[in-house]
């Protein structure tokens, strides 16, 4: 597995005391877009020290680091100070993921559960009133992967 590191630049963010949990979202926009663009949508227009997911995996398998690993997230109110977040890119709502993009996300969540000792895996939409990461998401066959 490739992670592309990035070199984003953030503001100030508490270091992870635990790490319990993978919550998986979706961007929520058919669009393409870089690690980069949401990065500076969260920093710039949302107010967050930077990117909010730790993860980004685009539709063609490519996954970026976003918040460093060890920093507490900004991706699921209320499930961040434990959890690390990944986000797929596209809208599952409306969209069917293509197998590149969900054999990575496979494969990052079996990463991060073998180092990590994670046995939770969820989408957002466990965590709060949302519909994130889509009714298409494919997130039973993930988490059993």
């Amino acid at each position: 597995m490739n992670i592309i590191e990035t070199n984003l630049k953030f503001n100030s963010m508490d270091t992870r005391k635990s790490t319990k949990k993978t919550i998986l979202h979706h961007s929520g926009v058919s669009v393409l877009q870089t690690v980069e663009t949401i990065h500076n949508y969260h920093k710039n227009t949302q107010g967050y020290a930077g990117i909010g997911y730790h993860f980004y995996v685009r539709k063609d398998g490519t996954i970026y680091r976003g918040r460093p690993e060890e920093k507490v997230g900004a991706h699921a109110y209320g499930a961040n100070s434990d959890s690390i977040g990944i986000c797929a890119e596209g809208d599952f709502n409306t969209e069917i993921m293509s197998d590149v993009q969900k054999n990575a996300i496979k494969e990052l969540v079996a990463y991060l559960k073998a180092k990590y000792g994670i046995n939770t895996v969820v989408g957002h939409r466990d965590t709060i009133a949302t519909s994130c990461p889509g009714k298409n998401f494919p997130l039973d066959e993930i988490v059993k992967a």
